[in-house]
Order: structure tokens, then C-alpha cells, then sequence
């Protein structure tokens, strides 16, 4: 956990180097939203389940943290519509209109 929270971490602070230099481009963005989303998630899960039983009850916020991170991301954009934005810059086709 402690490994992805570090690499989601270089990875948003790279985008926003690069968003400070005026030279991030969408696709990228779409790489940072959908990658931190997903393990941010993942970690959250893995957290409740190490609880046990105690993962979902209200005595520990991790439950909360998961239902959050449902909503993250769904509001960053839907996992499909970054890996179509992603697929694009890969391949040079677009897969959507």
C-alpha cells in the first residue's frame, strides 16, 4: 500500500511540474485521474479487508473512505472514457466521436 500511495504521489506531483510548465497535455491528465483513482481504491479495499469484520463497521473509517473513492471515481470520469482518451494518444485512433 505504502508502495502505490508513493508512486500515485511522484506521479501527481509530476503532472503538476508539468502543468506549471504549460506543457501537460489531456491524455496525461487521463493517466494521473485514472491510475491514483484506481489505487487510491485498491488500498482502500485492501484496508477493510485486513479488518475484517471490523472493515465495515463504523468504529474504523475505512468503509468510508472505499464509498468515497466510488464517487472519486466516477467525478474524475469513468475508468473507461481515460482509457479511451489513453488508447487514443497510443495508437493515434480515435475510439469515440
Amino acid at each position: 500500500m505504502s508502495l502505490e500511495l508513493g508512486k500515485g504521489m511522484l506521479l501527481a506531483l509530476h503532472l503538476g511540474r508539468l502543468k506549471d510548465e504549460q506543457r501537460l497535455r489531456p491524455e496525461q491528465v487521463s493517466l494521473g485521474k485514472l491510475n491514483n483513482a484506481r489505487e487510491a481504491l485498491s488500498i482502500a479495499r485492501e484496508c477493510r479487508t485486513l479488518l475484517g469484520a471490523n472493515g465495515i463497521s463504523l468504529e474504523y473509517p475505512v468503509l468510508r473512505h472505499a464509498n468515497n473513492l466510488e464517487s472519486v471515481l466516477t467525478y474524475e470520469g469513468t475508468s473507461e472514457v481515460h482509457q479511451l482518451v489513453i488508447g487514443q494518444a497510443l495508437t493515434g485512433h480515435p475510439a469515440f466521436r
